[in-house]
């Protein structure tokens, strides 16, 4: 049988959300997008890029972080370094090797019950900037969003990038969040920077 474009997306296997990494991703934003940094953005309609960041990202940035705490020597107690960098080397690269061919995910709105949202298309959103199509809209808060990387049934990292357009695109922040289940909830626990500035 020839392989044309509808066969080939008829067989590949739809991925969807458990219940667990929609549970994640809700708690994380209904707490993340309630903070004082995002107050101004608050009326914009919020927009999430369909295509999910990689989960690759999320260990990347942890292992970035790590990196940059040991070369700066920074001093804190012991048991908060093992809180924060709580994997090791054997750990780390099972979970690279696990993900390493990870099929992209695209967000659905349905996705969401923590915040009214719209997707856009990567390309979409590229073609507006690039054809300098933003000037007519509204302002807009955009999110990137990984999907959960669910180290264990208590821990999980989500890459998060949240910006704004409407001449031009700005990242207002971007990291990575380790969530960790306390008390049945899952809840913000240590932050992880990748050493981008905007």
């Amino acid at each position: 049988m020839e392989l044309t474009e509808n066969n080939f997306k008829n067989s590949v296997k739809e991925i969807e959300l458990t219940n667990i990494e929609k549970e994640i991703i809700n708690e994380f934003l209904k707490v993340e997008l309630e903070k004082s940094l995002y107050k101004k953005y608050r009326d914009q309609e919020i927009v999430v890029i369909e295509e999910a960041l990689k989960k690759l990202q999320s260990i990347d940035t942890y292992l970035y972080s790590l990196t940059d705490w040991n070369s700066m020597n920074k001093i804190k107690k012991c048991e908060d370094i093992n809180n924060i960098y709580f994997l090791d080397s054997t750990q780390i690269k099972k979970i690279k090797n696990e993900i390493e061919n990870e099929i992209v995910y695209h967000w659905k709105e349905s996705d969401f019950n923590a915040i009214k949202t719209k997707m856009l298309k990567q390309d979409e959103f590229r073609k507006i900037i690039n054809d300098r199509l933003k000037e007519t809209l509204p302002m807009k808060s955009i999110l990137y969003l990984s999907l959960p990387l669910i180290i264990n049934h208590k821990n999980a990292m989500i890459s998060f990038e949240i910006g704004n357009f409407q001449w031009a695109y700005h990242s207002t922040n971007h990291f990575t969040v380790l969530m960790r289940k306390v008390n049945n909830k899952w809840v913000q626990n240590n932050f992880y920077d990748d050493g981008v500035y905007d």
